[in-house]
């Protein structure tokens, strides 16, 4: 009998897939060659990569029999999810537009037809942790969860066609692109966390005392404003005022949580990618020189560059991983 988590999980996806569909089915010609925000891709490779590699994923893996904690840990710590993508993108980018859309419709066949398989011998492997930053982690059982991601790129192809981006050629001196591994699969991790949560527990409080999972959300939003300032002063262009307000962490922090009151979710979550394509700016104009200055904290602590980055994506991560009792997975789990 199909286990009812399992049930559950793909309703979830169901609906989200065909929200993304609807989304993709009101592109015009022009509309699949627009630049999606922050990166490098069109919106035909954004669907693309939507589509996935039709396999069926982690499920596969685990009615496979292979799927352990060790497997898990060595996957987390070692893989590169950039590669993977760039890789399927490239892929895909001389087939027509009308494949895309077909191969986008049966998608996730491949992974529901297996899930369903799932029965109660395989809830141990379901249970298994899944690390994903310091104070972040999922289990097995969330994967099955994946609707989060058809929502994420349904509002991506919005923004793309709500701006008119033009992609940028960042790079970066090799101790800050030693970082960027991590730094995406923090932010990734952050993006899953935000779009896995159930519609209705955002005003809920969650594990901050006096704040709401959207507040959670909304210092995620708005806290790359504070590295930005941050990262100018240590490229020589610090402003003393805008620094010194950094130093009432308390009060910055409510400060941008009353002015982003009658923001929306997806309205967050946009103010949220584009002041980090701000950061990875600046960080893209660091140079061997800029290694050794000290970027302060008002806790009196001091990084320099590289090990500043890897702070404030564990910072995200933490934040990511306070939002996860308010997923659909977890709140399905509760009833």
């Amino acid at each position: 009998m199909t286990l009812p988590v399992v049930e559950a999980a793909m309703e979830d996806l169901r609906l989200a897939h065909r929200e993304l569909l609807r989304v993709v089915d009101a592109l015009s010609d022009a509309d699949w060659e627009r630049r999606v925000p922050y990166g490098d891709w069109t919106v035909k490779d954004l669907v693309a990569h939507a589509i996935g590699d039709l396999s069926p994923s982690g499920v596969g893996l685990i009615l496979a029999g292979i799927l352990t904690p060790a497997f898990i840990e060595g996957t987390a710590r070692t893989f590169d999810v950039r590669k993977l993508n760039a890789a399927l993108v490239d892929e895909r980018r001389g087939l027509a537009r009308e494949d895309l859309r077909q191969m986008l419709f049966i998608c996730h066949d491949a992974m529901c037809n297996a899930a369903l398989k799932l029965t109660e011998e395989h809830l141990p492997v379901l249970a298994y942790t899944v690390p994903m930053g310091p104070d972040y982690e999922l289990r097995v059982e969330d994967w099955l969860w994946h609707g989060y991601h058809d929502r994420q790129h349904a509002d991506d192809i919005r923004r793309a066609l709500e701006a008119d981006w033009r992609p940028e050629s960042l790079t970066f001196v090799p101790e800050i692109e030693a970082t960027l591994r991590t730094v995406t699969r923090r932010r990734d991790g952050a993006l899953r966390a935000a779009y896995s949560v159930a519609d209705e527990a955002w005003e809920e409080e969650g594990a901050l005392t006096g704040w709401t999972y959207k507040d959670i959300l909304t210092h995620l939003a708005s806290n790359d404003i504070r590295h930005e300032i941050r990262l100018r002063a240590a490229l020589g262009e610090g402003d003393a005022a805008e620094l010194r307000s950094l130093d009432d962490v308390d009060g910055w922090n409510e400060r941008a949580r009353q002015e982003r009151r009658g923001l929306g979710v997806r309205e967050l979550i946009d103010e949220l990618a584009a002041h980090r394509q701000g950061v990875m700016r600046l960080l893209s104009r660091f140079r061997p020189e800029h290694m050794s200055a000290a970027i302060s904290l008002p806790d009196g602590r001091k990084f320099p560059p590289p090990e500043y980055v890897e702070m404030f994506s564990a910072h995200e991560a933490r934040h990511a991983g306070q939002l996860v009792p308010a997923s659909r997975a977890r709140r399905f789990n509760a009833t």
